[in-house]
């Protein structure tokens, strides 16, 4: 059982490392989690918009709120194709040059994390479920075929639905995981995306 005795949202969080990503296939399932190197920064601004409905004299009887979503950059100091290429429709020709196209393509999909060091000691593990990431612009980046190096990625976030342990949908944006409060699992979800209330082990 996860301890809920402990209280972490004073403890500072510092650096962020170990940045992963992961296919989000068209059935809903994540395709294969593989970490990288070179993460600098990840800004996102989450929202949520409120609506309030009002009935018998009270301006709030009734209050609606939409879903979770997010906006913002993720910056790398360095970027293979390999990575690159998870997020957008590229491809390499015959002789090996990059092919940029999203003609009659749907974006990628991508679940996308990262984790910080907390005051405590110890890690949280930040996951995103349903991202989709925009090309960069030419002027500000340099591009030999193989390597992004200081790419500034904007992204969008969006929820993601699964389906809880009382088996009714859900939906959920991000996930945060605690290396000591969630540690009776932590080890067991590092190889995978985490779905919320799934058995773990």
């Amino acid at each position: 059982m996860p301890n809920n005795n402990v209280d972490v949202s004073q403890l500072y969080e510092v650096g962020n490392k170990k940045f992963f990503a992961a296919a989000l296939n068209s059935n809903g399932t994540f395709g294969e989690k593989t970490y990288h190197e070179g993460l600098v920064e990840v800004k996102i601004e989450f929202t949520q918009e409120v609506t309030e409905i009002s009935a018998d004299d009270n301006p709030a009887f009734i209050t609606l709120a939409s879903a979770v979503t997010g906006e913002g950059t993720v910056k790398f100091a360095v970027l293979p194709y390999a990575v690159y290429s998870k997020f957008f429709n590229v491809t390499t020709d015959s002789n090996g040059a990059v092919i940029i196209s999203g003609k009659s393509k749907s974006p990628k999909q991508v679940a996308f994390g990262y984790y910080s060091q907390v005051g405590d000691g110890s890690e949280s593990l930040f996951t995103m479920y349903k991202a989709v990431f925009s090309l960069p612009s030419l002027n500000s980046v340099s591009f030999d075929g193989k390597t992004i190096r200081d790419l500034t990625l904007n992204v969008k976030v969006q929820p993601y639905d699964y389906t809880d342990a009382a088996d009714k949908k859900q939906q959920v944006s991000y996930t945060i995981l605690n290396s000591e409060l969630n540690k009776e699992i932590w080890s067991a979800v590092q190889d995978e995306i985490y779905i919320p209330d799934k058995e773990v082990g």
